[in-house]
């Protein structure tokens, strides 16, 4: 052994012998562990053990000074999982199974920072092994390190079952073959013929390309051939009229949970613009093992009561962080998680409907992350409601009723899992439970005096969806935000210069700006997402873009302010980057911070260029929309 290595000061001869399990040698094989141990340096990133590094001479380590973190391999990568199973203190004794020569190394040993071991050569090994006692001590601990990899590995088949059954194609890339159509005038014997002629169970009305109305099998049983004469009937007069649609970029699990909740099994797929792309049935999901969507959406919908629901969020999100690490999208889970949570809160609200029902019609609003469709694994709640009075003298008692509705709803929500917004920005406070005069109000003195308040207001709830009720009250309010907006050229002119003041973290001498009083860290969320979230919603504004999410909006207002193709994409790739970045950091908080902060530079190489490209294609929005506004 080198000389040189053996840098072992009498302090710390003094701390290995309290160590576990070197306190419970006898003396003489104490001193030949002691004989045989060397002091060695493992820098920041390096891997202390691996499983595919063994060079013949396993042996053991006892850290001293430092963070050695497990990981479990992953096979099918070839590398390391991105989550750390656990982390070793100073004093810590690994690589046992290693040594004992039962099997290769369970986990990776990686250094999280620069750190010293003292590592026990052979001869010190064979004198751990002659006492019974350690000897015990040590196979327990191989035993558990092997226990803990089983119970890890069952783990993540169980996330990849979940995320092969989920099936987070989206439903654009389904189609084969041009959608089924008919006029609103076709009398109802053709579509009888077309269908069989075509071996179909449904077909779709269109006006314009748009779907107007669908007719299925049961439609013409039940409507047309039951009705002695019925199939001179018109398409018009026997269809569904305004089918449930959903949009291209959805999922099948989404397609699935929609058809799951309001018991159909037709769904037409459209893009942006409503325009009709083609249709997904139940058998289309059933065919791509529709089984596995229960486990996730049934529970939800099978709920007697609130307390019900707390289990099942909390496995939803278990599930989604499953997803993630199994290689689902950011922008497919963030979709998911957000359309399991609309199913969650939708539950709440009919279960507090059945039991203290409202006054009478009214429309419950999401607002911010959760009105985007971009929640991620840690949300609170932003919410709103519009009611409709029954006359203008019962405006304020009916509004106590509400309120006292919004209450309930909104407790029961965060029992089940969304803490309360700290902004008080939930349907319970009187400033967001109004009518929707009340609400055009609202928005109006925002749009025509845009202060600081105002723009910030805008920031929040210019991102409202529909959630429960009666959407036609939330589409009122938005053609009234629209025609607002469009009037009012200064308000925008002022919501682009507060979107310019998120400046994105890129250093003059280096690749990011980090905080040095948060931990050398950047916001993902401030500097990160907001870039494209602010910038897209003003677009949206300004071309009457009525999608809410960030992606829609991008693709949209791109398009109708002629951007570049290749920008438009460009910019989508960088949103959904810095997204999965975040959600990344989420699963991995680190103590004290905003779980939305992360350490950049503890991202790999490629991850570090990417997010750094990333934030230059936010520049070059910013700059686009600099130009538009002149700001």
């Amino acid at each position: 052994m080198n000389p040189d290595t053996r840098i072992i000061t009498d302090h710390e001869l003094d701390t290995l012998r309290r160590l576990p399990p070197l306190a419970q040698l006898e003396p003489e094989l104490l001193q030949a562990v002691l004989q045989d141990s060397r002091l060695t340096f493992h820098p920041r990133g390096s891997h202390v053990i691996h499983p595919d590094l063994g060079d013949g001479s396993p042996t053991l380590y006892i850290l001293k000074q430092g963070r050695i973190a497990l990981h479990v391999p992953d096979a099918q990568a070839g590398s390391q999982s991105g989550e750390a199973e656990m982390e070793l203190a100073p004093g810590s004794l690994f690589g046992t199974e290693w040594a004992l020569g039962q099997r290769t190394p369970a986990y990776i040993y990686q250094a999280e920072e620069d750190s010293f071991c003292w590592q026990l050569g052979p001869a010190a090994r064979q004198a751990l092994e002659q006492s019974p006692r350690v000897w015990q001590w040590m196979m327990e601990e191989s035993w558990h390190s092997l226990e803990q990899l089983r119970s890890r590995q069952a783990r993540d088949r169980e996330a990849r079952y979940l995320a092969q059954q989920v099936l987070c194609l989206p439903l654009g890339s389904l189609f084969r073959r041009e959608p089924l159509t008919v006029r609103p005038d076709q009398r109802a014997a053709e579509v009888l013929a077309l269908m069989a002629s075509e071996r179909v169970g449904s077909v779709v009305v269109v006006q314009d390309r748009k779907p107007v109305g669908i007719i299925t099998e049961t439609d013409l049983v039940r409507r047309a051939i039951a009705i002695n004469g019925g199939q001179e009937l018109s398409t018009a007069e026997i269809m569904t009229p305004h089918p449930i649609t959903l949009n291209a970029t959805h999922t099948l699990a989404e397609a699935a949970m929609e058809m799951t909740s309001r018991g159909i099994r037709h769904v037409p797929v459209v893009d942006d613009d409503g325009i009709l792309l083609g249709m997904v049935s139940e058998r289309d999901i059933f065919m791509r093992q529709r089984a596995g969507f229960g486990i996730l959406s049934a529970p939800i919908e099978q709920a007697e009561s609130v307390d019900a629901l707390v289990p099942i969020v909390a496995a939803i999100r278990e599930a989604g962080k499953g997803m993630y690490l199994q290689g689902m999208g950011a922008v497919q889970l963030t979709n998911l998680i957000s359309s399991l949570n609309d199913r969650v809160a939708e539950r709440i609200l009919h279960l507090i409907e059945t039991a203290a029902p409202p006054p009478g019609q009214y429309c419950w609003l999401a607002f911010g992350s959760e009105g985007r469709m971009e929640q991620t694994f840690s949300t609170d709640q932003d919410n709103g409601l519009i009611f409709v009075p029954s006359g203008p003298d019962t405006v304020e008692a009916e509004r106590q009723q509400y309120l006292a509705f919004a209450e309930r709803v909104n407790m029961a929500l965060d029992q089940v899992g969304f803490p309360l917004c700290k902004g008080n920005i939930m349907a319970r406070n009187p400033e967001w439970c109004m009518t929707l005069d009340e609400w055009k109000h609202r928005f109006t003195r925002w749009i025509q005096s845009p202060t600081p308040e105002a723009l910030l207001n805008a920031s929040i709830f210019f991102d409202f969806r529909a959630l429960h009720g009666d959407g036609a009250l939330a589409e009122a309010l938005r053609d009234h935000l629209f025609k607002l907006s469009q009037e009012n050229t200064i308000f925008l002119h002022m919501m682009a210069k507060n979107a310019l003041t998120a400046i994105p973290p890129l250093g003059k001498f280096s690749r990011f700006n980090t905080e040095k009083a948060k931990q050398n860290t950047v916001d993902l969320k401030t500097m990160g997402v907001r870039l494209f979230v602010d910038i897209a919603r003003i677009y949206a504004l300004k071309h009457g873009v009525r999608a809410t999410n960030t992606i829609q909006r991008l693709r949209l207002g791109g398009q109708k302010l002629k951007r570049n193709q290749k920008l438009i994409e460009a910019d989508i790739a960088a949103f959904e980057f810095i997204q999965s970045i975040r959600m990344r950091g989420q699963l991995q908080p680190r103590d004290g911070l905003d779980p939305n902060r992360i350490d950049p530079y503890s991202l790999n190489e490629l991850d570090q260029r990417v997010l750094q490209e990333s934030f230059r294609q936010a520049q070059l929005l910013q700059e686009r929309l600099r130009l538009d506004y002149r700001v």
